[in-house]
């Protein structure tokens, strides 16, 4: 089935983690072109990490298995393609797969070179404070110290997430918008248009599972998983001392979307 099927097209949603990808994918889930909700593709990161490491290592050790970089890219073109496959199968065959798995977003531009034009992404940006406090709360669960040198290791992270947004690889291919503009109309229509699939229904997110009972309880769950649409903060601010770090690490990515800064 995974082999006869013709192959559909692919959305992929990233940014970092959290900043709002698990509901913007949840979003996209309620067309009727899409797939229904589902778990992250992590299992294919690996793969695609291993074109990156690949070409990265091409002199030094891959040239000794294929004769030239395009025969690395073909070979794993397929492998990933049949994962995806796979992945749309399991998942009905929907009109467009829609997928999410942030910790990709680093390696967007490996993942285009390998499917080309059947894969576009979704990059969503939140403000950098908020996806702090949002970590802060994920350490301290875990019960875990959150001071000055994690506040700085968790903001150069943040950065990594967006280095895809300027790839050349990617022009035309990706759509990044922010979470705190997710409920509002001309939002959805971009989206659904960038995404070609004109029916999404935000009062429809999670429709299917808003029982909560039997969640997983891990560090990382949300409150706002299977719950309607909210870009409001539940947090306290991000204290003012840490606000100061993520201003010098992280204030390209303030300055382009528009977000403020409390130290300036």
């Amino acid at each position: 089935m995974t082999q006869n099927t013709p192959p559909c097209p692919i959305i992929f949603v990233g940014g970092a983690p959290r900043s709002g990808t698990t509901v913007t994918h949840a979003l996209l889930c309620t067309s009727a072109h899409s797939n229904v909700y589902h778990p992250e593709v992590a299992f294919i990161r690996p793969l695609v990490e291993s074109y990156a490491l690949g070409m990265a290592t091409w002199q030094s050790h891959t040239a000794a298995f294929f004769a030239e970089p395009e025969h690395l890219r073909i070979h794993l073109s397929h492998i990933v393609t049949w994962a995806f496959n796979h992945v749309a199968a399991v998942l009905k065959n929907p009109d467009v797969l829609c997928v999410k798995d942030p910790m990709m977003s680093p390696i967007f531009p490996e993942l285009r070179q390998l499917l080309g034009d059947r894969i576009r992404f979704v990059t969503v940006v939140r403000h950098p404070y908020d996806v702090l406090r949002s970590r802060q709360e994920v350490i301290e669960r875990a019960g875990e110290p959150f001071d000055a040198r994690v506040v700085g290791v968790i903001a150069q992270e943040y950065m990594n997430f967006y280095t895809h947004l300027d790839a050349d690889l990617l022009r035309g291919a990706l759509l990044p918008l922010r979470y705190e503009d997710l409920d509002k109309p001309e939002t959805i229509d971009r989206l659904g248009a960038f995404c070609g699939l004109p029916d999404l229904a935000p009062e429809k997110v999670w429709a299917e599972s808003r029982d909560q009972s039997g969640v997983d309880q891990s560090p990382w769950t949300s409150p706002k998983y299977h719950s309607p649409i909210d870009t409001r903060s539940r947090f306290e601010p991000l204290a003012d001392q840490w606000c100061a770090i993520v201003d010098e690490i992280c204030g390209p990515m303030m300055d382009r979307f528009g977000y403020a800064r409390r130290t300036a």
